[in-house]
């Protein structure tokens, strides 16, 4: 007996202790419901349903801004919400699904603790509140609910509403919410342009002094693709079309309040990226970004009335360097559109002539090739075409840079030059003038195409490479090869 009873006596105290915390919680909140322990452990101080409710207002003490939302209910009977504080900006769209996060942040407090009583205002930031959320009902009543400090770890704040002498610590995401202006419900634009309906892209960059004009062309497959027609002309490559295409694909939802004052701030006063695109039908889009800045894009539109921002994974490719955004070789041919292609070199020259069937590839058995009249079907030991070797570095001479408008002296003429002969007995000559001891400019059919190539690009013996050679020397690999193959086969000697 004597062990129960020492059982019986610390339970009967726990008993009066708990019954003693739940009646020192339990307190009123001013008729719409009163604080009480929920299923999680949380006290439920109060709660507001939204089809009771008129408008709901928020206070910023600090700034003396209002945010006023208006409570209405459609045909249908569901609540929809409309923003009319005073910073509405006519003619935008705002969201319906961002207000209603607003409105059930600010019309459900719960908490897990009381921590004092109004006596102690001054303690909790809340004698001056730093936002003051008043909640009209469609009976009449009105409650008023205060917000002030965060909690020393930040994970809370302090809040009371009117009729109650109790302070209560709630999650301090109510502040942020609290904090939110007309900009914050915006609705989120797409600024969907058919990209399939383009006709011009225009795209200059503060940050090397690039400018790009494109035209867009569809190729043989119907897609599009780009042609550079300003300041010079040239075919795009693919990271230019996916540019071009993310940005017709753009979805804006993240709005920022940006003064003139502040555009600085945000890259804005001198935008490093700019765009004009226009369509088919005469529509005409303009977009500014700034640089990047901590991982994001800062950014306006013409028409628009709010700057923006948008991830660096929604756009890439602002930053890539121009030569990287066109087609990186001087020229493209297919070998089944050639003919012919003659080199000349100093007093040295070659005729390269080229058959391939429609439909297929340089290794088909009824693919031909002749150097200077001779059969070029010479392989290595691997299969590894020496005519391919041949056709694909006259054929990849790669950009070194651009130069626009530089005043080339040709008078000492081209020091090597490829004439291409289409099947359809079109003419193109590329011409290569000195540059310095390691680049040539490039000139096509007499004019320059404001570009320079190094001068590996055409004399470069990468050896046992078959990969890598330069134009000039895979013309006398292919050579060396006709001279000193058996049956078809010749290696390249390895030192």
């Amino acid at each position: 007996m004597k062990s129960v009873k020492n059982l019986l006596v610390p339970f009967i105290i726990m008993i009066a202790l708990l019954i003693g915390v739940i009646i020192y919680l339990v307190v009123s909140a001013n008729g719409n419901t009163e604080p009480s322990d929920n299923s999680s452990g949380q006290i439920d101080i109060a709660y507001f349903h939204t089809s009771d409710i008129n408008t709901l207002s928020v206070y910023n003490n600090e700034t003396q801004y209002t945010s006023v939302i208006k409570f209405t209910v459609d045909s249908n009977g569901y609540t929809q919400y409309q923003f009319v504080g005073n910073d509405i900006q006519t003619g935008e769209k705002y969201s319906q699904v961002r207000i209603s996060e607003y409105v059930e942040a600010l019309t459900y407090y719960s908490g897990y603790a009381k921590v004092s009583t109004t006596s102690n205002l001054a303690e909790y930031g809340l004698d001056n509140p730093r936002y003051t959320i008043t909640v009209n009902c469609l009976n009449g009543s009105v409650t008023t609910v205060y917000l002030g400090n965060k909690s020393p770890d930040g994970k809370y704040c302090y809040m009371y509403f009117s009729g109650s002498d109790v302070i209560y610590s709630v999650s301090s995401t109510k502040l942020d919410y609290a904090e939110k202006t007309a900009i914050d419900f915006l609705d989120s634009i797409s600024i969907n342009i058919d990209y399939d309906n383009l006709k011009t892209v225009h795209f200059d960059r503060s940050t090397d002094n690039m400018v790009l004009d494109a035209k867009a062309v569809k190729n043989a497959a119907g897609l599009i693709e780009f042609d550079v027609y300003s300041p010079y002309e040239h075919d795009t490559s693919s990271y230019f079309s996916n540019l071009v295409y993310m940005i017709t694909q753009l979805t804006i939802s993240e709005y920022i309040d940006i003064t003139d004052a502040d555009k600085s701030k945000y890259g804005l006063d001198n935008p490093a990226y700019h765009f004009i695109l226009t369509t088919n039908d005469g529509q005409k889009t303009e977009l500014y970004f700034s640089q990047k800045i901590n991982g994001f894009y800062y950014g306006y539109m013409t028409g628009m009335n709010n700057c923006f921002m948008v991830s660096e994974t929604q756009i890439t490719g602002l930053e890539m360097q121009e030569k990287v955004l066109i087609n990186p070789y001087i020229y493209s041919y297919s070998a089944k559109d050639i003919k012919t292609i003659t080199g000349t070199y100093g007093d040295k020259t070659f005729k390269f002539e080229v058959f391939v069937p429609e439909g297929e590839s340089m290794t088909s058995s009824r693919a031909s090739f002749t150097l200077d009249g001779r059969n070029g079907k010479i392989s290595d030991s691997d299969g590894r075409s020496y005519s391919s070797v041949l056709f694909e570095s006259l054929t990849c001479i790669e950009i070194a840079g651009i130069e626009i408008g530089t005043d080339v002296d040709i008078s000492a003429g081209p020091v090597i030059s490829f004439e291409f002969l289409e099947n359809s007995y079109n003419t193109t000559v590329y011409d290569f003038y000195t540059r310095d001891s390691n680049s040539y400019y490039v000139f096509k059919n007499g004019e320059y195409m404001n570009f320079y190539v190094f001068a590996k690009e055409i004399f470069f013996d990468a050896g046992s490479d078959t990969y890598n050679y330069g134009a000039w020397s895979a013309y006398e690999l292919l050579n060396e090869a006709i001279t000193n193959n058996k049956n078809g086969t010749y290696d390249i000697p390895v030192e």
